[in-house]
């Protein structure tokens, strides 16, 4: 319907014109015709079909200009486009910390190697991670090698002779001893620092409680092993106290927050 809409809205005039024509030329046949039959009076068929010819004419240009103002232009229709959707960047998976291990019990050599740990407890003894050396896994008292309830940033030396490692926090295994820090700190919180490389030699001053509940214990090291062995010196401190690190101590711990006031 649309097509024969379309052929109309652009040929539409020729056929008027056309259809007119054809109109003038049957009128004038019938003039002829009419004159040459006997006895007909030639006005009556002209007048007859120029009157025809008037109301067609008119008939028809009527219903041309009715299609021309009804018929809507005809609309564009849609270009395909051949546009690809965007791909979706898939995005990458976390990588695995190597050096990561979980909380739980580790068997030396199978599970983890020998070597120095590194962890992060919270403060106080409700924050504190609590960690054992072991040589077997009888559970007995005689088969821890050595514990401690650590506080802060701390570490721990895993012995190649050990059996298992039992932790209640995640650790992380350093291949290599980390590098000193940029710049040392003068007030260093509860925790076991490398000498050196997280703080460094010197006088730190400390403030504790008067009582043995509110004293604060501090230890210089040898190594983090956490041995009894491993104490170079400690005490239980009450008031105001002082340790000196030296620079040959391995490491140094304390359970409460010191200042250092020179060397």
């Amino acid at each position: 319907m649309q097509q024969i809409k379309d052929s109309w809205n652009k040929n539409g005039t020729s056929k008027v014109i056309i259809i007119i024509t054809a109109l003038i030329l049957f009128c004038c046949a019938c003039s002829i015709f009419a004159t040459i039959l006997p006895g007909s009076k030639s006005s009556s068929p002209v007048l007859d079909a120029e009157a025809i010819y008037t109301e067609a004419a008119k008939t028809l240009l009527a219903e041309f200009q009715k299609e021309e103002a009804t018929t809507a232009p005809p609309t564009a229709e849609p270009v395909a486009t051949n546009t690809p959707e965007p791909v979706k960047t898939p995005v990458p998976s976390p990588t695995e910390n190597a050096n990561l291990i979980k909380q739980g019990t580790h068997l030396v050599g199978p599970n983890i190697q020998p070597g120095l740990y590194i962890g992060q407890a919270g403060e106080g003894l409700f924050g504190s991670c609590y960690w054992e050396r072991l040589k077997d896994l009888s559970g007995t008292f005689d088969a821890i090698i050595a514990n401690e309830n650590s506080v802060g940033k701390y570490y721990i030396e895993v012995k190649n002779d050990d059996f298992a490692l039992k932790t209640d926090c995640e650790l992380s295994y350093l291949p290599t001893l980390p590098p000193a820090v940029s710049e040392f700190p003068t007030d260093i919180n509860a925790g076991t620092y490398l000498v050196g490389i997280d703080i460094q030699p010197g006088t730190y001053q400390g403030q504790a409680g008067t009582d043995i509940l509110e004293s604060c214990y501090w230890a210089r090291l040898s190594n983090v092993a956490g041995g009894f062995d491993s104490i170079i010196a400690n005490d239980n401190a009450n008031g105001q106290y002082y340790a000196q690190v030296l620079p040959s101590d391995f490491a140094f711990s304390t359970a409460c927050d010191l200042v250092r006031i020179g060397d």
